[in-house]
């Protein structure tokens, strides 16, 4: 151990290299130990769908063991409607990965995904390997680390990738999946699903663990969740622009949906324009291109400084709900005029992503000592003449007073602080 301690000591660019190496390595070994567990699972569903029995560990196996055990529809309904799944993303000291990284890396994993899994012609596979070649040189040349201390915004944009790349896409295939798993066993009940799978936070929130995480920065966490959610929906409706070229000529819309466009149009006059020279007589591109105009006007108010974006203008979306309900006006109409494919397609995911993730993205967890918390409560309630020493009353007079002053509709503090730091 010493020797070694001396030998880096004397020799830090050589050990730069070899550490640099070792990451390296270890990445692409993990990437490819990854996708053998890929090959093994592909292979146990075929395996399974050959016995003629759903893979074990899958939802559909679940549903398969209730039903088994004689569990009715209502009874599944039940347990639907109070499910709920929420993982919880939180910063790790170990994890220090650059997002540049964490996106060569997942380029090398769709690469070899693209070579296990697809009938490529030899030339194709001669080209994914040069590419695979390129993005590994880019990896090597890339250092590991920033050359300043990651900030609390940077570990916030390191968990959303996780979102955006993978859960983002990956919660409607969960849902499909589970539709799929009831209809094969309650094929004459029609089940609802709400939105169970939830996602959580620490970063940006985690006060007792972080001492950089300050109210600025809790605030700027929730920013930039709000700004990643409505760039996904935007990606998500130029994926889906193309799509939706029904003609009105041919096939009418529902009533709400005119309406809505007639709507739209007092707000978007030159857009409405635009939609009409460009897409004459197909009212569901219209309608896209309104969802995505509101949908920036929104990415606008949320970027603006302070507090300005909470007094959002009547050409953006207060809440998620009202991006859901616009989306559901679409599939209405669709399902009524024989286009129920389309509306149960990758409509339906999108509303499902939206009704997963709303605007928010992830609910983010505010985490505090209870000190904290014991001394700015008794210096409000000293201020304010209800009690001093509150750090030291018994539990069940806090609960009390904390009580009263949750259900009173007066605030206890005024708007503009005069308090301690």
């Amino acid at each position: 151990g010493n020797w070694a301690l001396t030998w880096l000591d004397s020799n830090v660019p050589q050990a730069r290299v070899v550490v640099k190496a070792f990451t390296s390595y270890f990445q692409l070994v993990n990437l490819a130990e990854e996708e053998e567990r890929v090959r093994v699972v592909r292979q146990r569903a075929r395996q399974a769908l050959t016995e003629g029995r759903p893979m074990d560990e899958t939802m559909a196996a679940a549903i398969n063991d209730l039903a088994a055990d004689g569990l009715n529809a209502a009874d599944m309904q039940a347990i639907l409607d109070n499910l709920l799944i929420m993982p919880v993303f939180t910063a790790h000291p170990t994890e220090a990965k650059r997002r540049t990284v964490l996106t060569k890396l997942d380029h090398i994993h769709r690469m070899l995904y693209r070579l296990d899994f697809h009938a490529l012609t030899p030339d194709e596979i001669e080209e994914v390997r040069a590419r695979l070649r390129e993005e590994i040189v880019s990896l090597w040349q890339t250092d590991e680390n920033r050359t300043r201390q990651p900030a609390v915004i940077d570990e916030v944009r390191n968990g959303l990738f996780y979102i955006e790349n993978i859960l983002f896409d990956l919660a409607p295939v969960l849902y499909h999946e589970l539709r799929r798993a009831l209809a094969a066993h309650y094929p004459d009940h029609a089940f609802t699903l709400p939105p169970f799978l939830r996602l959580g936070s620490w970063i940006g929130g985690d006060r007792d663990g972080n001492p950089f995480v300050t109210s600025a920065v809790t605030e700027a966490a929730l920013r930039e969740h709000k700004l990643f959610a409505l760039r996904l929906y935007q990606r998500a409706l130029d994926q889906l622009h193309g799509h939706f070229s029904a003609s009105a000529a041919r096939y009418p819309i529902s009533p709400a949906l005119q309406a809505s466009l007639e709507a739209d149009a007092r707000l978007f006059p030159e857009e409405a324009q635009r939609n009409a020279e460009r897409y004459p007589q197909q009212p569901y591109r219209h309608k896209m291109a309104f969802i995505y105009r509101k949908l920036s006007s929104t990415l606008d108010a949320t970027r603006s400084a302070g507090r300005a974006h909470l007094d959002a203008p009547s050409s953006s979306y207060g809440r998620a709900a009202d991006f859901v309900a616009d989306l559901r006006l679409m599939q209405d109409s669709l399902r009524q005029h024989k286009a129920a494919d389309l509306a149960d397609g990758r409509l339906a995911d999108l509303v499902c992503q939206a009704e997963v993730f709303g605007f928010h993205l992830a609910t983010l967890d505010l985490r505090q000592h209870a000190e904290q918390h014991a001394a700015t409560l008794g210096e409000i309630f000293a201020r304010y003449g209800m009690g001093a020493d509150y750090a030291v009353w018994p539990e069940e007079r806090k609960v009390a007073l904390l009580t009263r002053e949750l259900l009173s509709p007066r605030p206890l503090a005024p708007a503009h602080l005069d308090f301690s730091a």
